[in-house]
């Protein structure tokens, strides 16, 4: 929580960084976000929160952080997605620059004045990220991801489908953003992205090497349901910008598939286990091998996956020593 000598009173005067964060129903990870900004060895921010029509107790747990600290200008509305949201934050961004912050993320402390080391620094560059650790829904790491950090690959990257980078831990010239049309509302799930390539179009992009934000995945018992409309709006923005850009380039899609199956949760539990094994988080692997033999106790493949957490731990303990 927020300590009594800390930021309570003083009106945050001009700054540089706005820290944008839309909520929609995340109590449950609320509080660590809000903290991870709070708590930023940077500690001259304005802090913008829009709760979209939160039905949990989002709402609340923000007026107590609003009433306590200065930097947090908080507004709380009906429903109108993602977007909407962020755009609306954006206008209300006094900051020189702002940073996207996502709600059931984690800032790592250096992240703020890191991003704005970079940008005030080499002010050719528009845009900048970061590499980014994924973490489960109880904070145990998985794996880091973002292996690209110069303007020439990350923009490629981006023209590609396959693709994966998480481009939500970034910091932007508010200007700027605002001059290339902010977000769109017409490409949902590709949003960041689509921003990237139209700010490559006008200056430089950059990820910072790295780790300054943990990313939170979560599983959800749908199907793969929005894939398809992911995917479309992936393959829209990337059409879009090879328009623009007049590029010569093929657009590569993704065809949608009529026998998309419900994603369980051991389909999560299986890929953070392999992941987190190829990661050396080791810890994170046998909490997951172990959730599978409880649930599916006759699975080879999960019996060949505790067998491969324990290889790799007994060559790394020997190679150690």
């Amino acid at each position: 929580m927020i300590e009594s000598e800390e930021i309570t009173t003083t009106k945050i005067q001009a700054t540089l960084v706005s820290v944008l964060m839309p909520v929609y129903n995340v109590e449950r990870y609320l509080k660590e976000a809000i903290e991870s900004v709070l708590h930023q060895t940077m500690s001259q921010f304005e802090f913008v929160i829009i709760d979209d029509g939160s039905s949990d107790n989002s709402k609340q747990i923000i007026a107590e952080y609003e009433k306590k600290d200065a930097r947090i200008k908080f507004l709380s509305r009906e429903n109108k997605g993602i977007v909407a949201t962020r755009n609306e934050l954006l206008a209300l961004a006094n900051g020189k620059y702002f940073a996207i912050m996502d709600s059931d993320d984690i800032s790592c402390p250096h992240r703020l004045q890191e991003q704005l080391d970079f940008l005030e620094n080499n002010k050719n560059y528009v845009i900048v990220g970061c590499r980014d650790l994924l973490i489960d829904p109880e904070g145990c790491p998985i794996m880091v991801i973002n292996n690209i950090f110069e303007h020439d690959e990350i923009d490629a990257a981006n023209l590609r489908t396959d693709d994966f980078l998480t481009l939500n831990a970034y910091m932007a010239v508010t200007k700027l953003v605002r001059d290339v049309g902010a977000y769109r509302t017409d490409v949902v799930y590709a949003e960041d992205r689509d921003l990237f390539l139209r700010l490559a179009e006008i200056g430089k992009v950059s990820v910072l090497p790295k780790v300054l934000y943990k990313y939170r995945q979560h599983f959800q018992s749908v199907c793969a349901e929005k894939t398809d409309e992911i995917n479309s709006s992936v393959a829209k923005v990337i059409k879009d910008a090879i328009n623009r850009r007049k590029l010569d380039t093929p657009l590569i899609t993704h065809n949608s598939n009529p026998n998309k199956k419900i994603i369980q949760k051991e389909d999560y539990y299986t890929t953070w286990a392999w992941f987190a094994l190829q990661n050396r988080n080791y810890k994170t692997a046998n909490k997951y091998a172990i959730k599978l033999l409880i649930t599916q106790p006759l699975s080879l493949s999960n019996w060949n996956l505790i067998y491969c957490i324990f290889r790799d731990q007994l060559r790394n303990t020997i190679s150690f020593n």
